[in-house]
């Protein structure tokens, strides 16, 4: 991406855009205050929500343990000693599920309270004892960061699921019963221990390829199989009847029918675990070699890597692999949620896609002018293109919400369509249209998502202004970049990004980049909110801020995953 910013005018100009990405920003979430328990069928909406939505795609919990909670917290009557205990462990959980539960319905106006405020809650009841609760613990954590995905945590995604892998590995979960000291357990609780586990490496290829940094466990590390494609009273049958001595007996026993009458409550999970195992595959075929070998041996190893017969050969199979998993997605009749739509699968089919063309581009061998093959851009440059304009089509649709992973998807998108149509000499009208057309959409988008997600604005400037002068030096004619766009004023077509964005806040003062923040309506604080330390951005970005984009998802990379806990038992005392 480095061509883009070659323009030493470019450069210049936008000097102030770029030294805007390592500006602290401010947390939206510093404003809100702890929730109180809602009412019972408040609570019920929240928790349905949660096994709906959430649990359809992570269902590290049992659904009868999540429905049993609800139970013991908000119907049933309790005694002294029973009420002492839901003022700790249970009340933890019962609030991470009203604050998970209650993400999209909050950000779709359904619901008044704001979900951080029940995460603040939980977090008044997490006590010290946390990490000694065996799969408990490792239960308890992955509910902090699954909300983590969604909002600011005060610590990193990554380094919790690093702490999980580390529990589940002390554990033996990630080897198969017959190989670790586990005494003989229920099929249903071996079930769920192969669901923490694989949730858990789930979450950490999620974190660690968005970040692009070192996965927790190896994948020839692990010897446990994958969870059963069953239903949960399906597997207490199977159990009471005694004919099976392990899952792996019942798996083999049990064949499921490609229809949606045969989903289970786990075919999601084991859809999106089977395309996590290939996205890792994506990460150790196009790992580039960074590490200093001595003399010969690493340079036969790069030529190795880098041999175009090879890449073309890894990139034909794993494209291949994609579309075989995609074909592979169970069908919903009646969708309850994203995770049972088509567009979901689509949506994911073409980020995969994405990722594995621009690690290909990443190590071919480069022509003299340093310009990948023509054919491999070609590529790049329609996944990119697919993936703003489907992901733009559900974001306006409300079909998704906004994330910083997301954002980075569709960051990553847009300029990926700049390097492409830069690198091509001979584009055809047609598809600097169709790009202009993309880059426009992708930019509306991303100033949607920016305006609840603060830290993300500098961005979206840099974004803005790159595409100006991208598009400026195309043969587009202004007719033409008026109908990609629909709208827009044409006339800065050849400005700076700095001139456009002066030229938006003398016209639209209240929506310039500079003070989409300005004019929200959540106030600006720098205070801390109760139990929980935000580490400030100041001291993570540095000079290479724009080349390593995740620094700009603070709560992605850094952070200390026990500071989060110490901090907040601490303040509890």
């Amino acid at each position: 991406m480095s061509l883009l910013f070659t323009d030493s005018r470019w450069r210049e100009q936008n000097l102030k855009l770029l030294q805007n990405l390592s500006k602290s920003s401010a947390i939206l979430e510093t404003s809100v205050q702890p929730n109180p328990l809602p009412s019972v069928e408040e609570a019920q909406e929240m928790f349905d929500s949660y096994l709906n939505e959430s649990h359809v795609q992570n269902p590290f919990l049992l659904r009868r343990d999540v429905q049993r909670l609800y139970h013991s917290v908000f119907l049933a009557d309790h005694s002294a000693q029973q009420a002492t205990r839901l003022l700790g462990y249970d009340m933890f959980r019962a609030f991470m599920i009203l604050a998970i539960g209650s993400i999209r319905m909050y950000r779709t106006g359904t619901h008044k309270d704001h979900p951080y405020g029940y995460y603040l809650t939980a977090m008044q009841h997490l006590d010290r004892n946390i990490l000694l609760r065996g799969i408990n613990a490792i239960q308890d954590i992955l509910l902090v960061a699954r909300f983590g995905i969604y909002h600011h945590i005060g610590t990193s995604i990554w380094e919790l699921t690093t702490v999980c892998i580390g529990m589940c590995i002390e554990q033996g979960l990630h080897k198969s019963p017959r190989q670790s000291s586990r005494r003989k357990i229920s099929l249903l609780h071996e079930q769920l221990q192969r669901r923490v586990f694989w949730e858990c490496y789930m979450i950490d290829r999620y974190s660690s390829i968005t970040l692009d940094r070192p996965a927790a466990i190896a994948d020839e590390d692990i010897q446990v199989g994958f969870p059963v494609d069953a239903n949960d009273e399906d597997i207490d049958a199977a159990d009471s009847s005694g004919t099976f001595a392990n899952l792996d007996s019942f798996c083999q026993a049990t064949t499921t029918r490609p229809t949606p009458e045969a989903n289970t409550e786990i075919s999601i999970f084991l859809l999106c675990l089977r395309l996590r195992k290939i996205t890792s595959k994506i990460q150790k075929r196009f790992r580039q070699k960074t590490e200093h070998a001595s003399g010969v041996t690493n340079q036969l190893l790069m030529e190795s890597i880098t041999t175009s017969g090879k890449i073309y050969a890894n990139l034909d199979e794993l494209l291949s692999e994609l579309e075989e998993w995609r074909d592979s997605a169970p069908i919903f009749t009646n969708p309850r949620s994203l995770y049972e739509t088509q567009e979901w699968y689509d949506l994911l089919l073409i980020r995969e896609k994405l990722l594995l063309v621009r690690k290909a581009i990443d190590l071919v061998p480069k022509h003299s002018n340093n310009i990948p093959p023509q054919d491999l851009i070609s590529i790049c440059l329609e996944y990119s293109i697919r993936i703003i304009t489907q992901f733009s089509a559900m974001f306006e649709r409300k079909q998704v919400t906004y994330t910083r992973s997301y954002f980075q998807m569709l960051f990553t998108a847009g300029l990926s369509v700049m390097y492409c149509i830069s690198v091509v000499m001979d584009n055809g009208s047609g598809t600097v249209v169709s790009a202009a057309k993309a880059l426009q959409q992708g930019e509306k988008t991303l100033k949607e998502m920016g305006k609840d997600l603060p830290d993300a604005l500098h961005y979206v400037a840099v974004y803005e202004a790159l595409r100006v002068n991208v598009l400026g030096k195309l043969s587009i004619t202004p007719e033409q970049y008026q109908t990609a766009a629909h709208t827009g004023d044409t006339r800065g077509h050849d400005m700076s990004g700095v001139e456009r964005l002066q030229q938006q806040q003398q016209q639209h003062p209240a929506q310039s980049s500079d003070n989409w923040f300005l004019s929200s309506n959540e106030p600006l604080l720098n205070d801390q909110p109760l139990g929980t330390s935000f580490l400030p951005w100041d001291s993570l970005l540095g000079d290479s801020t724009f080349w390593d984009m995740e620094t700009g998802l603070g709560e992605y990379a850094y952070g200390d995953a026990m500071l989060l806990f110490s901090n907040i038992t601490e303040d509890n005392e």
